[in-house]
């Protein structure tokens, strides 16, 4: 079991909005194959491990979640281990998700699959985020900024304030999570592609979300343009019928949802909707009044602060000093990695 959850570990944050699951099957303690969830989400564990197996008799399986039963993108893996004629089956987590919830256990149960289950000896508890989603379907919230020493996040002339060693965490972080949540000006300051850029990860880029209430986003921005590739969704309230036609027409999925006072929308409101959609995790990487509104809201899980070496005397932007110290006041964890791993820039990692 503790083989079958290094398995897991090894694509974990990379198979979508699938649990990252590892399985092995074996014969008299001998491993005869294993298999892992898919990069992006499929095949499933135990249909690479089961699919391509000879022996089909007095076999055992080790998977660390609850085996699904359900149809989806990719076949149950309750069938693949029926029509293998697995004897036993050892499991260490039950799964939450409404389809699943014991109906795969029952299943194999009714069809003379002997059932155990191993109590998890993995060092963390692997699927807590995956099963708590299941339960209130809230994504778990990660938030990124990157700023000058002194806080400001905006330098005259420089389109990137931190080296390329930053951006890149920043790429494998997208990679790592579902969606990506920013809010207009952002958008229609820098025009962002807010996809994954990493060699051999391009394909799980996370799906795209933007707050715009009143439609103000520019046509034909790289977002707009790139939306039949990149799923992308914008939260309004406006009733601009021919910028919702024009929209609709680019392939971008609209959500409306009502201002809760003057030109605000509810903050948990679209997180719950973004759960509802699917999406387990997004990151905010809006600009300042986005990450504010989340913040004050208490609904950020996770912080990524970055910062270089500069100090700029003009205030160009607005300082993110006041969020740094509610981050240093309220968030239990706090990770800070030195200048040694991303050169003359640090990062410090809240954790709630």
């Amino acid at each position: 079991m503790k083989l079958a959850f290094n398995l897991a570990n090894l694509h974990r944050n990379m198979t979508g909005i699938n649990p990252s699951v590892g399985c092995l099957v074996c014969k008299k303690n001998r491993i005869l194959s294993y298999g892992v969830t898919g990069i992006g989400g499929g095949p499933h564990a135990e249909y690479s491990a089961l699919t391509n197996l000879k022996k089909t008799n007095n076999l055992n399986c080790f998977v660390s979640l609850e085996p699904c039963h359900h149809q989806g993108k990719n076949p149950p893996c309750t069938k693949s281990i029926i029509n293998k004629k697995i004897t036993n089956l050892y499991y260490s987590e039950t799964d939450d998700d409404p389809r699943v919830q014991g109906k795969g256990l029952e299943f194999l149960q009714n069809n003379r699959v002997r059932i155990s289950k191993i109590n998890n000896t993995y060092k963390d508890n692997f699927y807590k985020f995956y099963n708590d989603f299941n339960k209130n379907f809230i994504p778990k919230v990660y938030a990124k900024i990157a700023t000058t020493k002194n806080y400001y996040s905006f330098v005259k002339d420089r389109p990137q304030i931190t080296n390329i060693y930053s951006k890149k965490l920043t790429h494998i972080l997208r990679s790592e999570i579902n969606a990506i949540l920013i809010g207009v000006n952002t958008h229609n300051k820098d025009n962002p592609l807010l996809n994954c850029r990493i060699n051999g990860l391009e394909r799980l880029c996370p799906a795209r979300f933007i707050i715009d209430p009143n439609l103000r986003i520019k046509k034909n921005s790289k977002l707009i343009l790139s939306a039949k590739k990149i799923k992308t969704y914008i939260f309004y309230s406006s009733k601009n019928k021919n910028k919702i036609e024009y929209l609709k027409k680019k392939n971008i999925f609209l959500i409306y949802l009502p201002f809760v006072k003057k030109n605000e929308v509810d903050c948990k409101q679209i997180l719950v909707t973004i759960g509802l959609l699917g999406y387990k995790n997004v990151l905010i990487e809006g600009g300042y009044s986005t990450i504010e509104k989340f913040i004050d809201h208490n609904l950020i899980d996770f912080f990524y602060f970055f910062k270089n070496n500069e100090f700029i005397n003009k205030k160009m932007s607005h300082s993110f000093k006041r969020i740094y110290m509610t981050l240093q006041k309220n968030f239990k964890y706090q990770k800070k990695l030195q200048q040694v791993y991303l050169k003359n820039n640090t990062l410090t990692v809240f954790k709630k």
